[in-house]
C-alpha cells in the first residue's frame, strides 16, 4: 500500500513544471477538488459554497520555492538514573520563499499591497504589511505525468525585495510566506497542531 513505508515508483519525481496557488486563509482541499489542480489552470474551485483558488502565474524557473526552518535544535536530557533518557526539541518556525517573474499589477497588488495611481501605475510601501492567505505550492514531472503538492492553510506573506533584475533571466518578485499552524488540519500523531499538508501522486489518481 502507497501509505506505507516501502518502494513506491511513483512516489519519485522531479518537479519539472510547477505553480502556486492562493486561497482564503485556512482553505483545505478535499480529494474531488485536488484532481482539477494542473499546473496551467487559471482557477480551482467553483465559488459557489466553495473557496475558489487561483494560479499566481509564472514563477521563476531558476529560483524554484524555497522552504526554510529555523529552531528545531535537540536537546537530550539525562536522568540521575540513566543517560540520555530523553530527547527535547526547541520550537520551529517555517518559511517559504517564491519569485514570480509576472510584473503585472496584479502581482504587485498581491505581494507588495499596492494600490492604482489616478492615471497608470501602482504604488506600494516599503514596510510590509502581510496577508493571511492559503497557499498550494503545485509541482509536475512532465516525465512521467505525476502530481504532487504542499499545500500550506495558514501562511503571512510578504514581499521580500525589490524587483530583482537581469539582462540574461527574467526580472524577478521575491516574496516570503511566514507557515502557521492551522485549525483546520488534523492534530499530529503526537496530537500536536500542524501547519502543512502534503498530497502524493496517488493522492491525484485514487478514486474519489
Amino acid at each position: 500500500m502507497a501509505d506505507e513505508i516501502g518502494i513506491h515508483d511513483d512516489g519519485v519525481l522531479t518537479a519539472v513544471r510547477g505553480t502556486i496557488f492562493m486561497a482564503k486563509a485556512d482553505t483545505i482541499i478535499n480529494a474531488a477538488l485536488l484532481k482539477q489542480f494542473t499546473v496551467d489552470a487559471a482557477t480551482v474551485g467553483s465559488g459557489a459554497g466553495e473557496a475558489v483558488w487561483t494560479n499566481l502565474g509564472h514563477m521563476s524557473n531558476d529560483n524554484l520555492p524555497e522552504f526554510a526552518l529555523d529552531g528545531g535544535d535537540a536537546t537530550t536530557l539525562s536522568t540521575w538514573l540513566k543517560a540520555s533518557f530523553r530527547t527535547q526539541y526547541d520550537q520551529t518556525t517555517g518559511t517559504v520563499t517564491f519569485n514570480s517573474v509576472q510584473g503585472d499589477k496584479g502581482t504587485f497588488k498581491t505581494l507588495y499591497n499596492a494600490v492604482d495611481m489616478t492615471d497608470a501605475g501602482v504604488a506600494f510601501s516599503l514596510e510590509k504589511t502581510p496577508i493571511n492567505k492559503a497557499l498550494f505550492i503545485l509541482w509536475s514531472d512532465t516525465n512521467t505525468t505525476g502530481r504532487a503538492g504542499l499545500l500550506l492553510p495558514n501562511t503571512d506573506i510578504a514581499f521580500s525585495s525589490l524587483p530583482t533584475l537581469s539582462t540574461d533571466s527574467f526580472v524577478e518578485f521575491s516574496a516570503q510566506a511566514n507557515i502557521k499552524t492551522s485549525n483546520a488540519l488534523p492534530h499530529d500523531a503526537a496530537g500536536k497542531f500542524t501547519s502543512a499538508a502534503y498530497f502524493s501522486p496517488a493522492d491525484f489518481t485514487a478514486a474519489v
